[in-house]
């Protein structure tokens, strides 16, 4: 089913009726007839030159009577004829409202069972109707109701995707269609750009029972919607309970699988987990700074396994800050942070990060006494607390590869950094109660 809606264009413009038709013909499945100065006579004329078989596909914004003459898909009400609109609830399959602010929707979300909610992006087709709106809000509000709710304003092939994946039902378009000299195109490139999927590369080891590691990666990656990619640096022998051994590949054979997967591929954000020694990681990053010098590489530093096992001892201070400056985010626990730096003071670690001029750090709070867990992003200019709720009933293996391949993934969906680790820990936290065994199902609900 298609996720764009188009808006049409409020006055008359040129070829407008073939633009409809063919839009309908390359996929369209939703047409909003938005016509305020037009006469019931003229809204009649317009409904009649598009073609009968695609009425089905109509939503009239005026003169909802003439929904008795044509078999429409349903009408959209506003605030200026909610008193009118709200006769015709119940009666169509789509009953909708534009709204535009969360309040609204909330005070009349037992009414409808569709809302646009504008303008999300600076508006294309009105000048200086400016968006008010900040992505953690949308996301709090889109994650906390149940409805149908419409991404409008400024929609466009680059935006459109992040819209959906913040949990937007569709887009509706209006600007970017009727302004560019190709509106099906523009359609087009939409359409494309909503079912078009980024790439994300895990380089990590190989878990047999693949509750952490890559093909964890890869699962997490699927469910949020990007194409997985993976690279392998090491064989392990273990299950969910235990660990017994690891075979690391050669530094020359992991290359190989670099070189190979990047020859197609421009990737813009990679997860990297477990990983041989200093050395390797340090050609490996230079490896890929080399096919892409701005990409932002996410580090999950194990060092030892839930299961007990320890895959480094000696870390040295030199080596690790070097590279440090070449990487976007650091994600350790606590006892790998007080492994690496050898604190978990906040303060000694962002004055430590100002200091050498290193990347951006989440300590996750998992091993902490709380009862909550919170995780604290260290920034050079911020620290932002995210808390979350300790599940004592529910143990998971491989929760920490999990949560750095999520923020990998929605980095990749065009999420910024703070609302990526939000959405991280939600699937996360799904994923641990998920079942009572050690072993957590995916789920991108």
């Amino acid at each position: 089913m298609s996720k764009i809606i188009v808006i049409s264009v409020p006055t008359n413009t040129f070829n407008e009726i073939w633009i409809v038709n063919q839009l309908f013909e390359n996929g369209l499945q939703q047409f909003h007839v938005r016509k305020p100065n037009f006469s019931e006579l003229e809204l009649k004329q317009y409904i009649k030159n598009i073609s009968e078989k695609n009425h089905k596909f109509l939503i009239l914004h005026s003169h909802y009577h003439l929904t008795k003459q044509f078999a429409v898909k349903g009408i959209q009400v506003g605030k200026n004829r909610l008193e009118d609109g709200l006769k015709y609830k119940n009666k169509f399959k789509y009953f909708g409202y534009s709204a535009h602010s969360f309040s609204e929707i909330e005070n009349l979300k037992h009414h409808f069972n569709s809302f646009f909610l504008s303008p999300i992006f600076d508006s294309i087709s009105k000048t200086n109707y400016k968006s008010k709106f900040n992505f953690l809000d949308i996301n709090k509000f889109l994650n906390f109701n149940n409805l149908s709710i419409i991404a409008l304003g400024g929609i466009n092939a680059n935006n459109a995707k992040k819209c959906i994946n913040l949990g937007f039902s569709k887009v509706a378009v209006l600007g970017n269609i009727w302004e560019n000299k190709n509106a099906i195109s523009a359609f087009c490139n939409i359409n494309e750009s909503i079912k078009t999927r980024s790439y994300t590369l895990s380089i990590a080891g190989f878990d047999p029972c693949s509750g952490a590691g890559i093909t964890a990666d890869i699962k997490t990656f699927e469910q949020h919607k990007t194409q997985g990619l993976g690279v392998t640096t090491a064989i392990t022998y273990q299950n969910e309970k235990k660990i017994v051994g690891v075979d690391w590949l050669e530094q020359k054979q992991i290359e190989q699988q670099i070189d190979v997967l990047l020859e197609n591929q421009k990737l813009e954000f990679v997860k990297i987990g477990l990983i041989k020694d200093l050395d390797t990681l340090t050609q490996i990053i230079k490896l890929l700074k080399k096919h892409n010098n701005s990409i932002k590489i996410i580090w999950d530093p194990i060092l030892k396994a839930s299961a007990g096992f320890n895959f480094h001892e000696n870390l040295q201070n030199k080596q690790l800050f070097s590279l440090l400056q070449h990487i976007y985010l650091l994600t350790p626990n606590i006892p790998e942070c007080e492994k690496l730096f050898n604190t978990i003071e906040i303060k000694l670690l962002q004055n430590l990060q100002k200091e050498k001029k290193l990347c951006n750090i989440l300590l996750k709070g998992g091993h902490s006494n709380n009862n909550k867990v919170t995780d604290i992003l260290i920034e050079p200019t911020k620290i932002t607390n995210f808390d979350g709720k300790r599940h004592n009933n529910y143990d998971k293996h491989g929760t920490g590869c999990v949560l750095s391949s999520a923020i990998c993934a929605n980095l990749s969906n065009k999420f910024n950094l703070e609302l990526s680790i939000i959405k991280a820990k939600k699937y996360v936290s799904n994923f641990i109660i998920s079942n009572n065994s050690l072993l957590g199902y995916h789920n991108s609900n």
